[in-house]
This record gives C-alpha cells, structure tokens and sequence, in this order.
C-alpha cells in the first residue's frame, strides 16, 4: 500500500539522518543516570514512607520532563515532514506516480506516530525498570501513564503536520511549540483560577486547554502515576485544590472522546490543505 510505503520511507529517513541512533544513545545514558540517581536518594532517606513519597515525586518530575522533551521533538519532526520535502522538490518527483496527497499525509504520519510509540514505550519502559530495579518503587499505572504521554505527542505532532502543509519547518515547529505551552499554561491558570473562585477565568482556561489538549492528557499521565495513598492525601486537604500542579481524578471519558475528534478534525484538516496548496 501507498501509505505505508511512505511510513517506510519516513522511518528510513530518521535512520539515514542518525536521529534514532543519536536518540537511542542519550536515553542509555539517561536511564543509567536516572537508576543512579534514584538509588543514590533512598540510601540517602532511611525511612521508606518518605523515601516512597520522593521516589513517586521525582517520577513525576522525570515524566515531565520526558512529556516535554518527547513533544517538542515530536513537533519539530512533523514540522519538517512535509515543509521539507516541498522545499525540496522531493513532492513533485513522489506525487506524479499513483500515490495521492492523501495517502502522501496520512503515510507521514504513521510513520512518525510509529517512531513516536516505538521510542517512548522503549525509553519509557527502560526507566521505570530502572527505577524500580534501583528502588523498588513502581508506579500504579505505568502502562496508561506511557499511553497518555504518547497521545499527548500524537496530538503535537497531528498539529505540527498540519502547520507543515503550509508553514516552513523552523515556522511551523515553533508555532506548534507555542501552543503546546499555551495549553499548559491554561491548565496552571485554570487550577489556580478554581482556588480563587475566579469561576470566569476558570471556564477561560479550560477552553483555552480544550484548543489543544495536551496538557488534560498529560494529567491523565500525572494521575496514574501517583500512588493511591497520595491522591487520596491530597483529596481529604482542604486546601488541595490550591496546588495547580496537583491531580486528583482521571481525565473524564468526555475528555478523551474530545480529544479523539480533536485528533481525526486536525489530521484531516491537514490532508484537505495539502491537496489544496498549490506545488
């Protein structure tokens, strides 16, 4: 089929380009630092209550990091998928044989998806054995936690391709960064709004979040990573709802069916402006 013959393409390509080999060889490095570290901390804490509440803290940290990390590359690789290749010419020699536009897009975009999944299930994977093996703490969640954290980069890298059908690589890298902090933003200051009753500035920032939803899924990540006993710390303070930072509830299922059409609106908004632009 057209589609994944374009998806092979597009995996040779971070082949050819040594971004798999360059990436693969850093996150080693981290997981071994990351295992390191960890064990380093507990030795350092001689009661395991508060060695459990570091251990879950720092993984969460660790994550977001990781979220970040994933999809600010995520966005700069779809931003070049297609902007690339038509700066290139490589389009005009690709689409004159039987391969449509459409079927041009949606094989970038198995193909990135497929590289995305691949290196966060791998990299992801290795550091929670690593933790665990150093510590013998180990997440509730950690397999939904990863499958939020890959959406959330599925969600970046479905908008960066869209920006790619008409903006510039470094362009469209950049705007698709932006929003993905923006969202982020919009879930610190809807939290934040939430404590102070600003009920106004609230339902601001959750549409506000709901444009890209990134951030409610990386919450989704947030909440399955954290241990039973310190949501349910968290939910019994008054005060909880202070912490913008802190989840106490999964992403609810009308969330997710959003962020599902959000997806499926924004890919096919991508194939319709690249069969629209003019080569």
């Amino acid at each position: 089929m057209p589609i994944l013959t374009i998806a092979t393409l597009t995996l040779r390509e971070a082949v050819r380009r040594r971004i798999a080999a360059v990436v693969g060889a850093l996150s080693i490095a981290l997981v071994a630092l990351i295992a390191w570290g960890f064990w380093k901390l507990n030795a350092a804490i001689p009661m395991k209550e508060a060695a459990v509440g570091a251990d879950s803290a720092l993984t969460i940290l660790l994550a977001f990091m990781f979220s970040v990390v994933l999809g600010i590359g995520s966005a700069f690789l779809a931003a070049s998928a297609i902007a690339a290749d038509v700066d290139s010419g490589v389009v005009l020699a690709i689409l004159p044989r039987p391969i449509t536009r459409t079927e041009f897009v949606l094989g970038k975009w198995l193909g990135l998806v497929t590289l995305v999944l691949a290196y966060a299930t791998i990299f992801g994977t290795l550091a929670l054995l690593g933790i665990g093996l150093a510590t013998g703490y180990h997440p509730p969640h950690p397999v939904c936690a990863l499958a939020y954290l890959v959406a959330q980069s599925v969600a970046l890298l479905s908008l960066a391709l869209l920006l790619s059908t008409r903006l510039p690589a470094l362009a469209g890298g950049v705007l698709a960064v932006a929003l993905f902090g923006v969202s982020w933003i919009a879930g610190i200051t809807a939290g934040i709004a939430r404590a102070l009753h600003a009920d106004a500035l609230a339902h601001v920032a959750a549409f506000v979040g709901l444009l890209v939803p990134t951030d409610g899924l990386w919450r989704g990540a947030v909440f399955d990573l954290t241990p039973v006993a310190v949501l349910l710390a968290e939910a019994s303070r008054e005060t909880s709802n202070v912490n913008p930072f802190g989840v106490t509830s999964s992403p609810p299922p009308a969330f997710l069916a959003w962020s599902f059409a959000w997806l499926l609106v924004v890919l096919t908004a991508a194939i319709c402006s690249f069969r629209a632009r003019d080569l």
